[in-house]
């Protein structure tokens, strides 16, 4: 995590060399006033200029082309520079009106892609926040939703008893269930490889265009000066805090998760246990493929998880899940098992149904790290996925991910006597949890440092969620 840390350091360091950013917005912000030759050559003087200023730093990056994610990525220098990918911390002092931030922060939970940054600014572009504006097309309020698709995305969200694009409310929820809806569709072109860019200016584009529009050009692997997507990216610096910051985060370079689009189904507040902040101060260093969406939506597969039980019980469970899964992949660093000479070790061939992924196929993945192929098989049969055929699955689905470590969680005793859920809500403590997970391995003297290091993220993570650990000598096992 350390050399994580200092990379990024590093990078944003060399990012804001020298205003490069600001020098770049100053010479574009000039673009509207010569005609396309001129807006062609100044794009050319713009590059010159930034490449002058920073050194190498356009072309230190190797791009990978199966990417979609990080400096990686088509075109995600220029991107950076455009105005970023709107997720730094939103600053609702630029939002107009104050009774609009609420709703604002509220839908762009609406999947992983939206951030209050993006969101703000494209009802800026569309309405500069006029709720009553009535546009071309009958398009109408703050997002100018055609009627068609605010009449299929549109909700009473504020139950007033109908549903209005001229309702501020409604527009704003109505807005990101379609860009969350786009963001599905520009995603599946990404994994079926018929478009190239990043992810949040294809779904610009879709925004603007259409998606059939954004797979006949094959995507935009470069944001273009006059387009929706680098428009709007130049009104994310209102809405963020410090207003420059562009960084993006990337994967841990080990590993190549797919970015998905996962619809949050537990919200940041209205009295959740774990917020998406306190999840990001746990882990972070986290490999971006553990997404606080994901980690949502498995909780709701398993209503029982982290509800069983008072106050004190439920945050120590869900400190205890969390300290087991911060020992097991190293602070939600790493998705595969890292010992790759095991791999081929976690084929039980007695099984009927073999293992017909392959007998290295079903080595440890997720924030759990699944292993064996009976166990992929059980896995699969209650979450309704075929992970014995496709154990991938676990590795490029952050909900499905998320969902197998639960799913061990709170039906799978393991090596203990007990479920880790019905272990620390029973009453057996932190180290009964312990016991299910790796018994004899690490318990009764087996393996006590690696006991003590789950101690030890578990004390830091009561701690967080503002509850005391429980008795001392349930702790350990």
């Amino acid at each position: 995590m350390s050399k994580l840390a200092a990379a990024r350091a590093a990078r944003q360091t060399s990012t804001g060399r020298l205003g490069a950013t600001q020098l770049t917005w100053l010479l574009l912000s000039m673009v509207g006033m010569f005609p396309l030759a001129a807006t062609a050559a100044l794009a050319l003087i713009v590059l010159v200029v930034i490449i002058l200023l920073s050194g190498s730093q356009l072309t230190s990056y190797s791009p990978d082309p199966e990417s979609t994610l990080g400096p990686g990525a088509g075109g995600s220098v220029l991107t950076e520079l455009a105005g970023g990918d709107g997720g730094g911390r939103f600053d609702s002092a630029g939002v107009p009106d104050a009774d609009l931030v609420a709703p604002i922060e509220a839908a762009a939970r609406e999947c992983d892609l939206l951030t209050p940054v993006i969101l703000a600014a494209q009802i800026e572009y569309a309405s500069d926040f006029d709720a009553d504006k009535e546009g071309q097309e009958g398009r109408k309020g703050l997002s100018q939703l055609t009627p068609e698709v605010f009449a299929q995305y549109g909700e009473d969200d504020d139950d007033s008893g109908e549903a209005s694009a001229l309702d501020p409310e409604d527009s704003i929820h109505a807005h990101a269930r379609w860009f969350c809806h786009l963001a599905e569709e520009t995603q599946r072109m990404l994994d079926d490889r018929k478009v190239v860019g990043d992810h949040l200016t294809l779904t610009l584009m879709a925004w603007d265009q259409g998606t059939a529009a954004v797979e006949a050009q094959g995507g935009m692997p470069v944001i273009l000066l006059d387009s929706y997507p680098f428009r709007v990216r130049g009104l994310f610096a209102g809405y963020t805090v410090g207003g420059t910051d562009t960084s993006t985060a990337s994967p841990s370079p080990s590993v190549s998760p797919r970015a998905g689009v996962h619809k949050r189904v537990v919200p940041e507040s209205d009295g959740t246990l774990l917020t998406g902040s306190t999840f990001d101060a746990m882990f972070p260093g986290r490999n971006a493929f553990y997404t606080y969406a994901g980690l949502s939506d498995a909780m709701a597969t398993f209503p029982a998880f982290a509800t069983t039980g008072d106050e004190r019980t439920r945050k120590r469970e869900l400190a205890a899940f969390l300290a087991n899964v911060d020992h097991e992949t190293e602070g939600l660093l790493h998705v595969d098992e890292i010992d790759r000479a095991a791999w081929g070790t976690y084929c039980d061939g007695g099984r009927p149904y073999g293992c017909p992924a392959g007998r290295t196929a079903y080595h440890g993945r997720g924030p759990l790290q699944l292993s064996w192929n009976y166990n992929y098989r059980a896995a699969g049969d209650a979450l309704g996925a075929d992970l014995l055929g496709n154990p991938d699955l676990v590795a490029t689905d952050p909900a499905v991910a998320w969902r197998t470590a639960l799913w061990f969680w709170m039906t799978q005793s393991g090596a203990g006597a007990t479920t880790p859920h019905a272990a620390i809500t029973g009453g057996a403590g932190f180290g009964g949890t312990v016991r299910s997970i790796n018994g004899a391995l690490e318990c009764g003297g087996g393996n006590p440092g690696q006991v003590r290091d789950r101690v030890d993220a578990y004390r830091r993570f009561t701690e967080a969620l503002g509850v005391d650990p429980g008795d001392e000598g349930t702790l350990s096992c």
